[in-house]
């Protein structure tokens, strides 16, 4: 996992939703991103852009811990599928470093790792500024259970279809649009939702059961190519498509 994990830490940051309540601002992790261009596109899921208002912003603050953007910068929308449950966008940077996707089927059995920004630890500095440094990665190394497909309803009128495989390892609050890479850190999916939580109980004992459920690569490249977005496929092959 050594290499998948510093392929990871390349492309990898969190994303930050922003309210604003007159003089007040309140600051969190909606959820992660990964970078696939090098100049500045990034996939995530789209549900963690739900419930946004003219008050909220969602914001890049650099790929912590190691690199802080000062100043920070706003998220810009490139395109969406609510239904598949997928986002592009774009931050105004140039010559990002970026992930790249697996020209091979995900198998059962497959050894993958998922990671994201859970458990974040936000405070105010001594300037009254945002402390992010307890902002850090988290990987999960797992592996694939079974190819699977589930809705997932958002309680606000939008059900998304997640078509992908089950991860015997689920991800935390804060790792949706984590990328899913196999040991080579080639990006073979993407973090979607968590199963329900399901039992196992001899009759005295009872152990919930949830799995993480992750989109397969080729429903985020099919939406990369639908809006003309370059890509590279495969760091082993050197292959790349462009726009």
């Amino acid at each position: 996992m050594v290499k998948a994990v510093r392929e990871i830490k390349k492309g990898m940051f969190p994303i930050f939703r922003r309210i604003s309540m007159g003089p007040q601002v309140g600051l969190g992790v909606a959820g992660s991103g990964f970078f696939v261009s090098n100049d500045g596109v990034f996939v995530t899921t789209a549900h963690i852009f739900d419930g946004a208002d003219a008050q909220t912003q969602f914001i890049y603050y650099g790929r912590l811990p190691e690199n802080l953007q000062n100043p920070a910068l706003q998220i810009q929308e490139i395109a969406r599928d609510n239904n598949n449950d997928i986002y592009i966008g774009r931050i105004a940077l140039a010559n990002t470093d970026f992930l790249r996707f697996s020209n091979v089927v995900a198998e059962v059995g497959q050894t993958v790792c998922i990671a994201g920004y859970p458990l974040a630890r936000i405070t105010l500095n001594a300037q009254g500024g945002f402390e992010l440094s307890g902002v850090r990665r988290y990987f999960q190394p797992s592996f694939i259970l079974d190819h699977g497909e589930a809705n997932a309803d958002n309680g606000r009128g939008v059900i998304r279809t997640h078509r992908g495989f089950l991860i015997r390892d689920f991800g935390l609050f804060g790792m949706s649009g984590g990328p899913v890479v196999d040991i080579e850190g080639r990006i073979i999916g993407m973090q979607a939702s968590v199963t329900d939580p399901r039992e196992s109980t001899n009759g005295t004992r009872t152990i919930t059961v949830e799995n993480a459920l992750a989109i397969n690569n080729n429903r985020i490249v099919e939406m990369l190519e639908a809006n003309g977005i370059g890509y590279a496929i495969d760091a082993t092959n050197n292959t790349v498509t462009e726009p």
